[in-house]
């Protein structure tokens, strides 16, 4: 009751300062949507990029041959580093710290259904690559497997650009295409995904084949590039490491020579990544809480103006017997209430924005903006902190006031 009593009491004050009170309110406001809808969009961009990421391969790295760069067992540099399927086979075989790899041999051919002709890039891969590219497959098809890999089978997946140009919308699995002058029979279709960078071009625009397969239609014993990823994140720089060691051995470079091989490293692009969006949101969120603690100085400001205001009411307070203590946590609590109403307003524009831009196209571009759980509790352990700032020192002048002197002042 006297908590009802103290709020009444606070909103009949507050009306005698209408437009101050509406300033400050919305000042407060602004900071706490600033700080919500930037952390919001910046959650929802961080995730959109990471789901990319992912649809291109998580925490792998890519391995081209290259040349070399430093002389080693008297030969010469500017060689060129050839790797054949046997030297992969024979780094799953000596680095136990891999957990898949798969090699890829490259070519760009056309395909044919009927009359339809279709130019597409052709990847000859092991099962491993399924996994590791994240090609997950429409309901009923399947990836390729060890037996594909063992009798050299004619079977390919196809992306789902190529199915599309191929068939249109009708069912494949079981189809036959044309390549080379070969029949192949297609085994899955890949599933729409949304990847942020390629090479070769889009998945939705290969096909895969067995690496075997491969061999036997191209004649090309050497791969393209191969791709593999760490049983664990940590021990990640170890298997890199121990790549160039074994592929040095036996395709004859220094295994110092980085320039030997081409690596592209998912792993530390997603740290980098991590880190960079860390700083951007770090970034927002100072800007958003400079804004907040703009709105607590007006906060403030209007707490001593209360204060002064009612310095006879609080004189009778503690000529009634009121303490100190007493008179300092009612003034917080009045401030704590209007921090509250600012900070209801910014989660109220805050929500509303989020869920109107939701609605456009825009998350397939910036990501969906989300109001996480971390993002609210720390608004509000801002909203709390900028509340205890603003309305501590007017609360501790109205808690030191002379009974006798504040009795006599109107």
């Amino acid at each position: 009751m006297d908590a009802l009593r103290g709020i009444i009491d606070l909103l009949r004050g507050l009306r005698q300062q209408k437009a101050r009170t509406a300033t400050t309110l919305l000042g407060l406001g602004w900071g706490t949507f600033s700080v919500i809808v930037l952390l919001a969009f910046g959650t929802g961009l961080e995730e959109h990029m990471h789901e990319q990421a992912v649809a291109f391969g998580e925490s792998i790295a890519l391995v081209w041959p290259s040349r070399t760069t430093m002389n080693f067992a008297g030969l010469g540099c500017g060689r060129r580093v050839n790797i054949e399927r046997e030297d992969v086979a024979a780094l799953a075989a000596q680095i136990p710290e891999l957990g898949r790899i798969s090699p890829e041999c490259i070519a760009w051919d056309q395909l044919q259904v009927g009359t339809k002709i279709l130019r597409a890039t052709i990847s000859g891969v092991a099962p491993a690559y399924g996994a590791l590219r994240t090609w997950r497959i429409e309901p009923g098809g399947r990836f390729l497997n060890e037996r594909d890999i063992e009798d050299r089978r004619r079977v390919i997946v196809l992306g789902n650009r190529v199915r599309t140009g191929l068939f249109g919308r009708d069912p494949v699995l079981g189809r036959t295409v044309i390549l080379q002058g070969l029949p192949f029979t297609v085994v899955g279709v890949l599933s729409p995904k949304r990847q942020d960078s390629d090479y070769s071009g889009q998945d939705a625009d290969r096909i895969c084949m067995p690496v075997t397969t491969h061999e036997q239609v191209y004649g090309d014993r050497l791969v393209s590039n191969f791709v593999f990823r760490a049983r664990r994140a940590d021990l990640h720089p170890r298997a890199l490491r121990r790549v160039y060691e074994v592929l040095g051995r036996r395709c004859g470079f220094d295994p110092d020579d980085r320039q030997a091989l081409y690596v592209w490293d998912r792993l530390e692009d997603e740290r980098l990544r991590h880190y960079a969006f860390l700083g951007f949101e770090i970034m927002l969120a100072g800007s958003g809480i400079l804004t907040m603690l703009v709105g607590g100085v007006g906060i403030g400001n209007l707490m001593f103006i209360r204060v002064r205001q009612r310095t006879h009411e609080i004189g009778i307070q503690m000529a009634l017997g009121a303490r100190p203590g007493r008179i300092l946590r009612g003034v917080l609590a009045e401030t704590f209430v209007l921090v509250a109403m600012g900070g209801l307003v910014g989660f109220f524009l805050s929500w509303s924005v989020t869920m109107v831009v939701r609605l456009t196209p825009a998350p397939e571009t910036i990501g969906e903006p989300r109001i996480s759980p971390a993002v609210t509790v720390l608004t509000t352990l801002l909203l709390g902190s900028v509340a205890l700032l603003a309305g501590y020192f007017p609360a501790r002048r109205a808690a030191r006031l002379d009974p006798v002197r504040a009795l006599v002042e109107r």
